[in-house]
């Protein structure tokens, strides 16, 4: 018997409003363009984050970095954008670690972002 740390067969449907979302049982969104600010903030809920105008800023940069080069983007490009928008003070992993404790997958299922491989 293989043990897995999610079942990709597993999906629930989060109804908020009038709108429809499905997540795996990890609760990552099954379709990227799905995502919506409602949606995310619930995400945010759940992960116990009450999100800010950094946390959005941050969640933004990943959307278009995801869409942009077709892969989910590593830490230091976020803290290296981080740095031009906030300053040194606020480019740090450690910062970033402060704004999202589960570190960058936690940052990456609010975004609405497609689950890594890696996320096991």
């Amino acid at each position: 018997m293989i043990n897995r740390c999610f079942n990709p067969d597993v999906t629930r449907e989060i109804a908020l409003g009038a709108k429809q979302y499905i997540v795996n049982d990890k609760y990552y969104l099954l379709h990227f363009s799905d995502w919506d600010e409602q949606i995310g903030e619930w995400l945010a809920e759940k992960e116990m984050i009450t999100l800010s105008s950094e946390h959005m800023y941050i969640i933004e940069f990943l959307r278009k970095a995801y869409i942009q080069y077709k892969r989910h983007p590593v830490i230091r490009m976020v803290t290296t954008e981080m740095s031009r928008r906030y300053g040194a003070d606020k480019s740090t992993v450690k910062y970033f670690h402060t704004l999202f404790p589960g570190g960058i997958h936690q940052a990456f299922l609010v975004a609405g972002l497609p689950m890594q491989d890696s996320c096991c």
